[in-house]
């Protein structure tokens, strides 16, 4: 077997404070040169977490089946961040935002996680300042073990309902509500890795650095895209060694989430340098993640759904300069070879439900003595707003309202075969368009003073203009959802064919998500308008109850 030199397994000697005993452990373990891997004394584990104390995290060809271009002299390694005592990818930007922010050591420490980073934090936390006080907000859509698993690392967990993966600077997200939270009190820390520099600077300092200094003809660097943290800490660093090394960064498919990666329009705000340091974009579905990560995991490189993104990403680049007849274009000079790396970011243990959701029964070995079993979950929000939410069900305003403009001329043209008494023509007209029905849940009296032309106005008691964070409080949310139970369950012939798109109506556009969200799951062809009637009637026209309405 031949090893080449860049997967040489180096061990750096980083001093530490002459006080320290863990300096003594690591010295007296160190032999003639030799580092042992040993870390003793009262900082042990905070030295055990730093990343200049370890050895290079390996780097890892993955295997020739799994390579459709290898032939092609295309190299693809692993890159083992899952090899990091925290066992993710998030762990550097974790220690990295807890060493610049001091004051967390005696403050509450609260993140919008339910994985890898508030796992990190949590275990940095205590590796650095003895603090255990850490609380992840995390979607009510979980599933039971996941939250186990938090608890099992002694984390508090506060659920929020509505998008389990929401937009980081939207006014009424779950990250804006923590940044208030902070500034509102000075003994909670919301370090936030969104739009904190530490997070992608740990990439800058660590991960580009290894890879480097592992294999420094290295092409193309490639991982998923999730706060961005990674994809531009390292490939600034890279890019800083070779302009040429090409980064891409990979996607969730809209509506089809991977756990841990965004979508591209929920990453595009972000205010790390990116845009600089991104070559291309690929998206990739979750199906195919899944599916890669655990031809991975059975391959022996045990990485979780994202990790199988990042993979099937980069196959995808590849494959797509091939076609074009520009794959030569990313070979080294002197070997002629294309070295790429990707992320393995995390383990595949916390995400063995969506396999079994999402890939074929025939995909895994049979269980020959099954059993099954129940169990419930008595939490308020674990009994309520479990139905699946997409981004895809919710309007923009100026989608509703053409929508709402091509539904009137529909109306219009059968108004005209009605006069004319051209019944053929009307049953014609009639068949091709049965358009969008409007649903309006506000109350008799703000629909009577203005709404939408043609809407169905159908008052839900509980709702009131009021209710400004539907998904913050979760009382309110418990007792909208039992409204739009008992009103769907009770009304449903109000609500049009099934195959007929309905658009829901409310103030603010919470309470229709969460209505869509149930028509969803019944069958209905449900959506909801993107700021709710207030924002919608400033691009269509309104009228009071009176003449015309039907």
């Amino acid at each position: 077997m031949v090893v080449e030199f860049y997967a040489e397994w180096t061990i750096p000697y980083i001093s530490v404070p002459a006080a320290s005993t863990a300096t003594v452990g690591i010295m007296e373990n160190m032999g003639q040169g030799e580092g042992l891997n040993v870390f003793s004394g009262t900082d042990s584990v905070s030295q055990y977490f730093d990343p200049d104390n370890l050895p290079l995290l390996p780097l890892v060809e993955i295997p020739s089946k799994l390579n459709p271009l290898r032939d092609e002299k295309v190299r693809i390694y692993a890159k083992m961040l899952t090899a990091h005592p925290a066992l993710n990818v998030k762990a550097l930007p974790a220690l990295n935002m807890l060493r610049h922010e001091p004051s967390a050591a005696s403050k509450s420490i609260v993140e919008a996680s339910s994985g890898s980073t508030v796992l990190s934090l949590a275990m940095a936390a205590r590796a650095l300042y003895g603090n255990d006080n850490v609380c992840a907000y995390v979607t009510n859509k979980k599933q039971p073990d996941q939250l186990r698993l938090l608890r099992l690392f002694g984390l508090k967990i506060a659920l929020y309902g509505g998008l389990a993966q929401q937009e980081p600077h939207d006014p009424k997200g779950i990250m804006s509500r923590l940044r208030r939270l902070a500034n509102a009190d000075e003994k909670i820390c919301y370090l936030g890795q969104y739009d904190n520099d530490q997070n992608w600077k740990s990439h800058e300092r660590w991960t580009g650095r290894q890879i480097w200094k592992q294999i420094p003809k290295v092409n193309v660097f490639c991982t998923t895209v999730g706060t961005g943290g990674c994809i531009t800490g390292t490939g600034v660093y890279l890019k800083a060694q070779n302009p040429s090394v090409k980064n891409v960064g990979v996607c969730n498919v809209f509506g089809d989430p991977t756990p841990g990666p965004r979508h591209f329009p929920g990453f595009e705000s972000s205010t790390f340098p990116w845009r600089e340091t991104i070559d291309d974009f690929e998206e990739v579905s979750s199906v195919a993640s899944y599916s890669m990560s655990m031809q991975l995991c059975r391959e022996g490189i045990v990485a979780g759904p994202s990790s199988g993104e990042g993979l099937c990403g980069l196959i995808q680049y590849l494959e797509k300069m091939r076609t074009s007849g520009r794959l030569s274009e990313l070979a080294h000079p002197e070997t002629g070879e294309i070295s790429c790396v990707f992320i393995c970011c995390d383990l595949p243990y916390q995400y063995l439900d969506g396999y079994f959701d999402r890939l074929p029964e025939s995909q895994f070995p049979p269980i020959l003595n099954q059993v099954v079993e129940m169990t419930t979950g008595p939490q308020i929000l674990l009994g309520c707003d479990q139905d699946k939410y997409s981004e895809s069900w919710i309007l923009s305003t100026r989608q509703a309202a053409r929508m709402i403009s091509c539904s009137n001329q529909r109306k219009q043209r059968l108004r005209e075969c009605k006069r004319r008494s051209n019944q053929t023509r009307m049953a014609h007209v009639k068949q091709r368009t049965l358009g969008t029905r409007f649903l309006d849940l506000r109350q008799r009296e703000d629909f009577e003073t203005e709404h939408i032309p043609q809407s169905m106005n159908s008052p839900l008691e509980s709702l009131t203009p009021a209710i400004s964070d539907l998904f913050g409080d979760s009382e309110t949310l418990h007792m909208i959802w039992m409204g739009l139970q008992t009103k769907f369950i009770k009304g449903e012939k109000e609500l049009s064919p099934k195959k007929v798109p309905i658009v829901i109506l409310c103030y603010d556009g919470d309470t229709s998500q969460m209505a869509t969200s149930i028509l969803r799951a019944k069958g209905y062809t449900a959506f909801s308008v993107c700021g709710g009637f207030c924002a919608l009637k400033r691009f269509t026209p309104t009228r009071k109850l009176g003449n015309g309405d039907e």
